[in-house]
């Protein structure tokens, strides 16, 4: 009975530490940075670069992001390119959303 205790808490912490080392973003919450991609109409600007449905600028075989320092950096340059009203601090939110929603970057 104790093996399989110890094996469950094993289990159990490998599963938690692969959970953390999978966030690029820890300190980020997806849900702030969905609600923030909608509100500064993100979306919109995507689907007129990219003919109508702008998740493509996400999953093309060419995209230019390839890791999550990428993918906040390339945040940050919509956000200025744009002009968007995002707070520095939100840009990570974006980002986390971003990765959890298209890329799936490790840590």
């Amino acid at each position: 009975m104790r093996t399989i205790k110890l094996f469950v808490i094993a289990l159990a912490t490998l599963c938690v530490s692969a959970a953390v080392l999978a966030n690029p973003f820890p300190k980020a919450n997806p849900q702030t940075g969905k609600r923030i991609f909608d509100e500064t109409k993100c979306g919109a600007c995507h689907n007129s670069l990219m003919g109508g449905d702008g998740n493509k600028i996400f999953t093309r075989p060419e995209h230019k992001v390839k890791d999550a320092q990428a993918l906040l950096k390339m945040v940050r340059f919509c956000v200025n390119q744009t002009g968007a009203q995002v707070f520095p601090e939100d840009m990570e939110h974006l980002a986390a959303y971003l990765n959890q929603q298209f890329y799936k970057f490790p840590r």
